[in-house]
């Protein structure tokens, strides 16, 4: 043992008055105390998040709507309505040799045979049948690729007794229509 020369601390003092730096240990509730101030930190925190994204969501409204972008005209209260023209043009009729391909977007097995087989008993062309990229499409639609071929896609439509038609250059190229056979069409094989 290394021999150190004497110093004020190595002997007690007699009264109570101490020197140096002594620690009680910590108690109970100082230990609880760190806990509940790190837990209200993390409840402030969330609640200036959620704040924060309330405020967000009240200022930038997202629309869903994958329609037309055109913006509608507003009328003022003193504007004089004006009458709606009656149209003179008659409706295009749907053309039922304009060939159809039909494809399962559900995925059950020989929806797309029973889709072509109910539209070729109408007297529909039949141009192909298969699988669409997915089998997750809640509602049957029919594609077409023009405003002028909609016609023709509602009849479609009309014969199959559900579904939607739309005017999509992606799916339909000019002069054909494709049918993506989705979950509404469950009949067609269940019955």
């Amino acid at each position: 043992m290394a021999n150190y020369p004497k110093d004020r601390f190595d002997e007690f003092p007699k009264s109570v008055q101490r020197r140096g730096a002594h620690r009680a240990p910590r108690t109970r509730l100082s230990k609880l105390g760190s806990w509940l101030i790190a837990l209200a930190s993390v409840l402030v925190l969330v609640a200036i998040g959620v704040g924060v994204m309330w405020a967000i969501d009240r200022q930038v409204q997202f629309t869903a709507s994958l329609g037309s972008n055109k913006a509608q005209p507003t009328q003022s209260a003193s504007a004089t309505p004006t009458p709606t023209p009656t149209p003179t043009e008659t409706t295009p009729e749907p053309d039922k040799t304009m060939p159809v391909t039909v494809l399962n977007g559900e995925g059950s097995g020989g929806l797309a045979t029973a889709g072509s087989d109910l539209l070729t008993a109408d007297g529909w062309t039949i141009a192909d049948v298969g699988d669409a990229d997915s089998y997750d499409n809640p509602t049957t639609m029919v594609y077409v690729a023009s405003e002028e071929e909609l016609p023709t896609a509602e009849a479609v439509v009309a014969t199959l007794g559900f579904g939607s038609a739309a005017v999509n250059t992606d799916y339909a190229a000019p002069g054909t229509v494709v049918v993506v056979l989705g979950d509404d069409s469950l009949g067609l094989i269940s019955g």
